[in-house]
């Protein structure tokens, strides 16, 4: 197989070609619907929590149409790439593609690939519901990590446990994580190793990566005001005490 693989992504949008464009091409854009995005010393830098960050470069851009990002790749190997190419329809929606490139081979390299797949539809998931229910609000980003040797299975039947339940695509539900607000409101996503639920104020995820040993949860408050700082360190404990690296 060739070791240059492509993912590719698609999405219609109930928001003009100018809204997508804002939310693909800037660091509070990206921030809405991604993770938390900040510029720094001519890089865009990417937070996935945990102290685990991306920094990368905008290589392309044609303004209001398309924009490609670039992250190093291995030593001597070319950059991963991330494209994003907007388009508007007729009665005022329009359609975001994604293509993801520069994968290279290896015995996990399905995984990989699926694991990036399943995290693209999460984050594009994201995108749609901000337009759909909190067009124009501001975003306070959460954003807790934390890895892990045990079992995906194991580390998921913790999270739910912990939360307070494993509720279905669906169901309406209030979860009640310890030192934490209750979560309230609908199960907008879910899958084996995932769930999220679409609070009043915006959305809370929650997933655990059996290829990277991780789990992780991002929280999204749109247009309320919230101490990112106090309530991330608090989600980080969470995590820490979930994965047994809890700091003394």
């Amino acid at each position: 197989m060739d070791e240059h693989r492509r993912l590719a992504k698609e999405v219609e949008l109930a928001a003009t070609p100018e809204q997508v464009w804002q939310a693909i091409s800037t660091p509070e854009g990206m921030s809405l619907w991604f993770v938390p995005h900040e510029h720094t010393d001519g890089e865009i830098e990417a937070d996935f929590g945990g102290g685990n960050s991306q920094a990368g470069r905008v290589l392309e851009r044609e303004p209001g149409r398309r924009v490609v990002y670039g992250a190093p790749g291995p030593d001597g190997e070319p950059p991963m790439t991330i494209e994003f190419l907007v388009e508007g329809r007729e009665g005022g929606t329009t359609v975001l593609r994604l293509v993801q490139s520069g994968f290279f081979g290896g015995d996990d390299w399905e995984d990989e690939y699926d694991g990036f797949g399943k995290g693209w539809d999460m984050f594009l998931h994201n995108l749609a519901g901000y337009f759909r229910y909190f067009a124009g609000l501001p975003v306070t980003n959460v954003v807790a990590t934390g890895f892990t040797t045990l079992p995906g299975e194991t580390v998921w039947a913790r999270l739910t446990g912990r939360l307070g339940g494993d509720p279905a695509l669906g169901e309406r539900v209030r979860l009640t994580p310890e030192g934490l607000e209750p979560i309230e409101g609908v199960v907008d996503l879910r899958d084996r190793l995932l769930l999220g639920i679409r609070t009043e104020h915006g959305f809370s995820r929650f997933m655990a990566d059996d290829l990277h040993h991780m789990v992780s949860t991002t929280h999204y408050f749109y247009g309320v005001t919230v101490d990112r700082e106090s309530r991330t360190a608090a989600w980080q404990s969470w995590i820490d005490r979930l994965t047994g690296n809890e700091k003394p």
